[in-house]
């Protein structure tokens, strides 16, 4: 039996999706835009549960989590997640208020699973983030057979969509993943 493990970096497809969001409602021509006005769609908020759906999609999985850190405002999306169906793995932030080890978080958590739980050649790992630091894990668990979906937006880091073994852009599913 396939195994499918998934794993989303929620501070990543978070804040990226509200950048998406502002370029689809014209509030901005591109995210270049968005990122000079510094003006995301703040309004924007994912569903766990239609995320939760969207993976399902892909294959039902055995085992998804998420990651993030705690703020003031962010204390009601980490049962929200849970009642969908994930783990929720989150930090908290630095005296700065920036967010740290997150990503390490991520990458330490998928290789411990795909190694431990999963077999190379047989089980699946969807990695639900787009940031370039993942690149040099997904590139060795393909190396060493896992089969590695890469989900997320459609900006997501060019080196690691060349080495995921498929990529799937988020693009067209942001108001399906709207929290409503």
């Amino acid at each position: 039996m396939t195994v499918h493990l998934a794993y989303v970096d929620c501070s990543n497809l978070f804040l990226e999706a509200q950048k998406v969001s502002a370029v689809a409602r014209g509030w901005a021509r591109n995210l270049a835009e968005v990122n000079q006005q510094s003006s995301p769609d703040f309004s924007y908020r994912l569903d766990f549960h239609r995320l939760m759906a969207l993976l399902r999609k892909l294959e039902d999985p055995m085992q998804a989590a998420v990651f993030g850190s705690v703020t003031d405002s962010n204390e009601g999306l980490w049962p929200h997640a849970e009642a969908a169906g994930f783990e929720v793995r989150v930090v908290e932030r630095a005296a700065s208020g920036r967010e740290k080890r997150v990503d390490t978080g991520v990458v330490t958590r998928i290789c411990r699973d795909a190694y431990l739980l999963g077999q190379p050649g047989r089980d699946r790992i969807t990695l639900v983030a787009g940031d370039g630091d993942y690149e040099p894990m997904v590139r060795q668990l393909v190396a060493d057979g896992f089969d590695v979906t890469l989900l997320y937006w459609s900006h997501a880091s060019r080196e690691l969509q060349t080495v995921a073994s498929r990529f799937y852009p988020l693009d067209a599913y942001l108001e399906d993943l709207a929290l409503r």
